[in-house]
């Protein structure tokens, strides 16, 4: 599979690579609200990326598992992976609800992923090979 990004990182996007530049987005995010005073967002920020990280690293988990090798993909995965995105919509919403956090701060905690994957993305395309 030429260019389609191996576990071994020598594809041009790999999932650990991604795991790392969502970290650093998030750590990027949250050194911005802290250096321009928005304490009050840093809670529900720090909270938002937690939540962010952690759908991405169980979505490589499951992914993982599902094409471990095997010409198909096993029946499991679309259990897995529902049940993880019910389990992510639960979470948000509660955490949403509760009022415990600044709303607009787990926004951009949240957002931590997306950022995460561009900058991948971005880097990886100045890759050579």
């Amino acid at each position: 599979m030429e260019g389609s990004g191996s576990r071994d990182g020598s594809g041009p996007f790999t999932l650990r690579s991604a795991e790392r530049k969502i970290l650093f987005s998030a750590l990027v995010l949250l050194a911005g609200l802290a250096v321009t005073g928005r304490f009050r967002m840093l809670p529900g920020a720090a909270v938002g990326a937690v939540i962010a990280y952690g759908n991405f690293f169980l979505i490589r988990r499951i992914l993982e598992k599902a094409f471990s090798g095997q010409e198909t993909v096993r029946k499991s995965f679309i259990v897995q992976y529902a049940l993880k995105f019910l389990g992510l919509v639960a979470v948000v919403y509660l955490v949403v609800r509760s009022g415990w956090f600044d709303a607009l701060g787990f926004l951009l905690g949240l957002s931590c992923l997306f950022l995460g994957i561009l900058v991948e993305a971005v880097t990886g395309s100045f890759k050579t090979y």
